[in-house]
């Protein structure tokens, strides 16, 4: 499980001033929740953003068929929910994995927080424009990459966030397909030609990378 309070990896966060980052903090509420929870659902109205500081948070979408397309997985230190802050509705669900740990931030605490401030809040609608870039970003490699190359990202990327020390990935096929936009009979085809080129070892609802080198130089080889 990771820590409580690490250092912020989110854009917002990380990009943000040490008085923007105050003006968050001072805003925040804590809010605990259970594994399975969900925290909010695609087209619900919404006016907070969420701080994670312990657990983990998947974000998804369904489509219109009503298959559930998996976007990402919050850890801890990131923000999320930040476009539905302003934009008065969810574009996704978000679903604890395990027990969580956050903090709520309404849109009125925050604007209360930065109204005498005006350059906080243009600071805060250029971070969410860089945000809005690198979602739309994701959403192109989803549907313009080779499944190769896109599974390669998704997967290192999911490494990145959960881990563990000796590198097993808690991912199975099904939801790892969801992340890449692919069936997961297609994933399954995938993996098994990683593993018998030794880049990959399989279990059940796991995977390890074992040549991280050469889907990194997959993952990057749409960029050249």
């Amino acid at each position: 499980m990771t820590a409580m309070r690490t250092e912020p990896r989110s854009l917002i966060m990380a990009a943000a001033s040490p008085a923007l980052r105050a003006a968050i903090e001072q805003a925040a509420k804590p809010l605990t929740l259970e594994p399975g929870s969900v925290l909010f659902s695609q087209n619900d109205a919404a006016d907070t953003l969420y701080i994670l500081d312990e657990g983990e948070i998947e974000i998804s979408v369904l489509s219109a068929g009503g298959r559930k397309l998996g976007l990402e997985i919050i850890t801890a230190g990131e923000i999320f929910g930040e476009i539905g802050l302003f934009a008065g509705r969810r574009t996704a669900s978000a679903t604890a994995l395990g027990r969580t740990r956050l903090r709520a931030v309404r849109r009125a605490d925050l604007l209360a927080a930065i109204k005498d401030e005006p350059e906080l809040a243009l600071q805060f609608i250029d971070i969410l424009c860089e945000r809005l870039r690198i979602v739309s970003e994701k959403l192109e490699d989803r549907w313009f990459l080779p499944l190769p190359t896109r599974l390669a990202r998704r997967l290192l990327h999911i490494a990145e966030k959960l881990a563990t020390a000796n590198g097993r990935i808690p991912v199975s096929q099904t939801d790892l397909a969801d992340f890449a936009g692919a069936t997961r009979e297609s994933v399954a085809r995938v993996l098994a030609v990683w593993r018998e080129q030794g880049w990959v070892e399989l279990s059940r609802g796991a995977i390890r990378i074992t040549n991280e080198q050469a889907l990194e130089a997959l993952a990057a080889a749409e960029d050249e």
